[in-house]
């Protein structure tokens, strides 16, 4: 749907400022934030009513209605059938040089030369009186730009911000406290339009020496979480940076963490269920490894961190060690993140990282959904200690059923069982060359392709 066009002559401001409107045009780069608006009218409004703004470009598509404000120099133009852009022009900045006058008759010589020279000064006058006005806007708008900076530095995705005290209302002085990391609380609460929230509260960590990290895992989460939109990944409303404060804002999941269902044993975990959360976790991982402009390494992928609906849909959470691959990268060099257990062995070895460490991350959580426990638990037999050892011996012995002989077998297939073993064990190979993609492991879980057998994973307890 393309957007209204409106006639420029409709929108001027007291500066004579006016919009032109061209259609299917789209300028990338120098925006410096970014609107949803529910039609072009106020896209272009917005800009007019904007001295930074240069050109606004509003874009119709799948994903909603956008107005992307772009200021000096404007680059990189090209043709978009997607978008509409807004240009603003000054009168008397931008006036056009008087026609010239056809050669005089001879005796009217004396009269057209006064009149080229009066055109002359009056155009080099118009040129003087638009810098003086240019000046005296740019002038106006360094306040303004001053805070729009302030604002970008803090608000790189166009998230909404709340202020402290809408919070504080809204989690009754986070009074409810229903969770927690090494950066900070979270707590329940609703907003005024009857949404409940979960909010992830940093600020008491700043206060207490750990502002460095808890500012660095506070931008990585707000930056990441709020560009990604998918059903598989916990949705970010907001955030809030008032004074000291840090608290990001998110949809609240009733319940609760995958650990809690598997390891805590707070509902029968039945096998439709655990099938239906695998898949899950899957989509969502592959929406950030090859669905985004740039990979997004989550780097700790663990139960604790795979969050429930009402429905049991689960979304992965809690981006604050995620890592950024450049759109022309497909592996990068940086400090060991994670947790033990989950952690790829790349990372012990100070190798470069790709986004199969996610792989293997997911072939834990997967070993674990199978058999709902941890992958090591020294209150078990001791052949089944190391868990991926114990489900590579079951598989090899065609003992399967083993794995789930302790939990709900309801609704279990044979063939499905052995098809979700397989894909668990090809994630968590020490050498990342032979962990899949995961598309195919997606494409595995779905029975779309053959799996052969893999070799006995070589895990770390360390």
């Amino acid at each position: 749907m393309q957007s209204k066009h409106v006639p420029a002559s409709e929108l001027q401001l007291s500066s004579g400022a006016k919009m032109l409107t061209i259609q299917q045009v789209d300028f990338e780069g120098n925006d410096y934030v970014g609107l949803n608006f529910t039609n072009a009218a106020a896209c272009k409004r917005a800009c007019l009513e904007d001295c930074l703004c240069t050109v606004a470009v509003y874009a119709n598509h799948s994903h909603g209605e956008h107005c992307w404000m772009k200021s000096l120099p404007m680059k990189n133009g090209a043709e978009n059938n997607m978008t509409t852009a807004f240009v603003k022009l000054y009168s008397g900045v931008y006036d056009a040089v008087p026609p010239t006058p056809s050669k005089p008759r001879k005796q009217e010589q004396g009269k057209g030369e006064g009149l080229a020279v009066l055109g002359i000064i009056l155009v080099g006058c118009s040129f003087v009186f638009g810098a003086i006005f240019l000046l005296i806007w740019l002038y106006s708008c360094k306040p303004k730009l001053k805070a729009l900076q302030e604002h970008n530095k803090a608000n790189p995705v166009g998230l909404k911000v709340f202020s402290f005290q809408e919070i504080d209302a809204a989690t009754r002085g986070f009074k409810q406290e229903i969770g927690g990391g090494a950066f900070g609380k979270v707590y329940k609460g609703v907003l005024s339009d009857g949404r409940v929230i979960a909010v992830k509260k940093l600020d008491d960590l700043l206060e207490q020496g750990g502002q460095h990290d808890g500012e660095k895992e506070f931008r990585t989460e707000m930056g990441i979480v709020g560009a990604c939109h998918h059903k598989n990944l916990v949705q970010l409303y907001g955030f809030c940076t008032e004074d000291s404060h840090r608290l990001l804002i998110y949809q609240y999941m009733c319940n609760g963490s995958l650990s809690n269902l598997l390891f805590k044993g707070t509902r029968d975990l039945d096998w439709e269920l655990r099938v239906q959360i695998s898949f899950g976790i899957a989509r969502g991982i592959l929406y950030l490894d090859e669905e985004c402009a740039a990979p997004i390494l989550h780097c700790d992928i663990k139960p604790q961190n795979i969050l429930l609906d009402e429905n049991y849909n689960a979304k992965i959470a809690d981006f604050g060690m995620s890592k950024l691959i450049g759109a022309e990268q497909t592996r990068t060099f940086t400090m060991a993140r994670g947790t033990i257990g989950y952690i790829a062995p790349e990372w012990q070895k100070n190798k470069a990282v790709t986004v199969k460490v996610d792989m293997y991350s997911f072939g834990v959580v997967l070993l674990e959904i199978i058999c709902c426990r941890k992958m090591f638990d020294l209150h078990v037999p001791e052949n089944e200690i190391v868990l991926c050892d114990w489900v590579y011996d079951c598989f090899k012995y065609g003992q399967l059923l083993k794995l789930v002989e302790q939990q709900d077998c309801r609704g279990i297939e044979a063939t499905q069982l052995e098809r979700m073993v397989l894909v668990g064990l090809w994630c968590i190979q020490e050498d990342s060359y032979l962990r899949p993609t995961m598309k195919n492991v997606v494409q595995m879980l779905e029975g779309t392709i053959e799996i052969s057998v893999p070799p006995h994973p070589e895990v770390s307890s360390s």
